[in-house]
């Protein structure tokens, strides 16, 4: 059974299938519904977690062997570079921020076996302006490509990786992460979205402060990461959701759309303990296909295949998905660890044949379906 859409938008889609030219007939509420504004609350100031900041652009370390520095500042800050070559052997890795490429990148990392295995090595880092809270989830979310490597294993066992410290403490590392709270998904041809949780009990408020290194120990040459490339640093403060609450769909769930166009409904859902009474500051996270038919998901500053939202006041999420050029059904599935089920949004990208096809069986229809829940033989 087909729900039909709108009559200006069937006259646009008939008009369309019958010129043989696909324009888009389903009008765009993402600006009006202002995804770009979506306040952030739960999230973490990173200073220039982006690496967009031109005042801290520059390159540190690289040159003499044997050299060192702890925490000196790239351009004007805030992040800072520590690094470390070996005496009589190695020069320190090259530490560079790229405003242009929003980028940090650590790279020149090499080892010797003379009287024993030596290797250089160096992070990034900075204090942040909170201090650790009681009862939180602290999610951290760093893009990583370390020399084209795809496993975060081989990654890990190199030495590479990100860390959140509270004072003197480990609080998150993805060298140390269990396999629940740690999230992997592949960007691209080579870069790696991590993102990894940690649920606090009662805790010392010590300062916050984060790093992004690669400082191999014990490796042979042959086994390096020579370089490694870090963006888009994030971290959210979060609620932690108790046992037995849901994630449900309630706005947007079925719906279909032109390939290459926005889809018409905002996404909405919403976390709702045992009670029935809402969640709010929950970190969801939505994920649209890796590959085939998919779509380009909004929600705040956040936009790609596999972003994160956080719940309002009234315990719901608000997001936007833009289809990609690829026809076909599909879901985006919104997580939250601790909740058993997620929430899936079915979802449909038509392609100009499949409108026209769709038009010829049905000749009375002025319209075309929004059938994503059971895709029909117009696929």
């Amino acid at each position: 059974m087909n729900t039909l859409i709108s009559f200006a938008s069937r006259r646009s889609a008939v008009a369309a299938a019958r010129g043989g030219v696909l324009r888009s007939f389903c009008v765009s509420l993402v600006a009006g519904l202002g995804f770009a504004g979506i306040a952030s609350a739960g999230f973490v100031t990173v200073p220039n977690g982006d690496f967009s900041d031109l005042g801290n652009a520059g390159t540190i370390g690289g040159g003499l062997v044997g050299a060192s520095g702890t925490n000196v500042p790239v351009g004007s800050g805030p992040w800072t570079a520590t690094y470390n070559g070996v005496l009589g052997l190695l020069a320190p890795p090259t530490l560079a921020i790229s405003p242009s490429q929003k980028t940090a990148t650590i790279s020149g990392l090499l080892g010797v076996n003379a009287l024993g295995i030596v290797n250089n090595g160096g992070n990034f880092g900075q204090t942040l302006a909170g201090n650790l809270q009681s009862n939180k989830r602290y999610t951290m979310i760093v893009n990583m490509d370390a020399s084209g490597l795809l496993d975060l294993g081989l990654i890990s066992d190199a030495g590479v990786g990100f860390s959140l410290q509270a004072g003197a403490s480990t609080v998150i590392s993805s060298l140390t992460a269990a396999p629940g709270p740690l999230r992997v998904d592949l960007l691209g041809a080579s870069t790696l979205r991590v993102q990894i949780y940690k649920d606090t009990a009662t805790v010392f408020a010590d300062p916050l402060s984060v790093q992004l290194f690669d400082r191999p120990q014990g490796l042979v040459t042959a086994a390096l990461v020579n370089s490694t490339t870090f963006s888009n640093v994030r971290l959210a403060e979060t609620t932690i959701v108790p046992a037995n609450s849901t994630l449900t769909v309630t706005g947007g769930g079925s719906q279909a759309v032109p390939v290459g166009q926005p889809f018409p409904q905002a996404l909405t859902a919403i976390v709702r303990d045992q009670g029935g009474n809402p969640i709010p500051d929950t970190l969801v996270t939505l994920t649209a296909p890796a590959v085939g038919a998919s779509a380009t998901l909004h929600a705040g500053t956040e936009s790609g295949r596999v972003i994160v939202a956080l719940t309002d006041a009234s315990g719901q999420i608000t997001f936007g998905a833009d289809a990609n050029d690829i026809a076909g059904c599909y879901n985006v599935i919104g997580e939250v660890p601790g909740i058993a089920a997620p929430a899936v949004f079915h979802m449909r990208n038509y392609s100009p044949a499949q409108i026209a096809a769709y038009m010829a069986a049905h000749p009375g229809v002025n319209g075309m379906p929004q059938d994503s829940v059971f895709c029909n033989s117009f696929e």
